[in-house]
């Protein structure tokens, strides 16, 4: 009887022995995705900014700059907006601040109106 229960507790220890590394496996598996969807991304933000480069006037970057700074969201937005329309030639490149200031206030309508009262 003490040879069966050896015989079990072996089993147990090997079927979880399977269990750790399958799971070690699977683990490993979905950081080598997460890597490459990391790596994509960065490579795609990369040809992004490649592409401000030729669509955008510097004092255009520099604004598109700032506002990523404080609306890492929005920048993104017009960054897109701008790729999408330039490559379907629908705007003038490049794109000087001005043009860029009515993008902005276009694409930024919800934004509160602030106004100052006097009581």
């Amino acid at each position: 009887m003490g040879m069966s229960n050896d015989d079990e507790l072996s089993n147990l220890r090997d079927a979880r022995k399977q269990e750790l590394v399958k799971q070690m496996q699977q683990q490993a598996e979905a950081q080598v995705e997460a890597e490459q969807q990391q790596a994509e991304a960065q490579h795609d933000a990369e040809q992004l900014t490649e592409l401000m480069r030729t669509i955008l006037t510097p004092d255009a970057r520099q604004r598109l700059a700032r506002v990523e700074l404080a609306y890492p969201d929005l920048a993104l937005t017009v960054k897109h907006h701008l790729a999408v329309l330039s490559g379907e030639e629908r705007i003038a490149v490049p794109v000087d601040d001005e043009m860029l200031k009515r993008i902005l206030a276009g694409l930024s309508d919800d934004r509160r109106e602030t106004s100052i009262r006097r009581l």
